[in-house]
């Protein structure tokens, strides 16, 4: 089996990849891209290629990743592996934002972390395998993120150890995987979170990585 990732943009997103339901079927993953966007009504769906669909729903709604999840289970596929791309864009000034849009942006960030955890975890427990890869910001004080960002990374953080504790024991893999600075634009820096991405999931259950670091 092979990994792909395709990463976009500074909105929220994250990647299911997919094996087939059929253990006896070997095929390469299937990626199931998936961006936020909050004017979506309803869940779009599109192919990009034999082995990737693009998604676009509303991370804050939950039943855009309840279709989303039958929609996966239609088409006999089971997750392995999820990561999670939180916004790491940074407000320009902090002082500037008004209630409701330091609101927003911890729902499409922080909050849809939660809820997309929740999603892939249940099919995961039923298989009784699975990874879960959080992509944040170092847990010290960063002159790339604002106190707000520096917040939500350290709350995606307390999640990521709270699910690894509950959840390891019960066969699958949550790791938070901290990133200096994210530079989308960088090939090398994209190759490098591929690479550490692939390192965590074929990790076996006695070499668990809680956290790494991409620098």
């Amino acid at each position: 089996m092979c990994l792909k990732f395709e990463w976009i943009g500074e909105n929220s997103a994250f990647e299911c990849l997919c094996n087939k339901a059929d253990k006896n079927y070997q095929a390469p993953l299937h990626v199931y891209q998936v961006v936020h966007d909050s004017t979506v009504q309803n869940i779009q769906l599109s192919y990009v290629n034999d082995g990737m669909t693009s998604v676009r729903l509303n991370l804050v709604k939950t039943k855009h990743l309840k279709s989303l999840l039958k929609y996966i289970t239609e088409h006999c596929h089971t997750i392995e592996l999820c990561v999670f791309q939180p916004n790491f864009s940074s407000a320009p000034n902090i002082e500037a934002l008004s209630l409701e849009e330091i609101e927003h942006s911890w729902q499409t960030t922080g909050l849809s972390a939660v809820s997309v955890s929740q999603s892939v975890l249940k099919p995961m427990l039923k298989q009784q395998r699975g990874t879960v890869i959080f992509l944040g910001a170092p847990s010290h004080h960063s002159a790339h993120h604002d106190v707000l960002s520096q917040s939500m990374f350290a709350s995606i953080r307390a999640l990521s150890q709270s699910l690894a504790r509950e959840f390891q024991p019960k066969g699958i893999h949550v790791a938070y995987c901290m990133v200096e600075k994210w530079d989308g634009q960088n090939p090398h820096f994209i190759s490098s979170v591929k690479q550490v991405c692939q390192h965590i999931y074929h990790q076996s259950d006695s070499a668990w990585s809680q956290e790494l670091s991409v620098s």
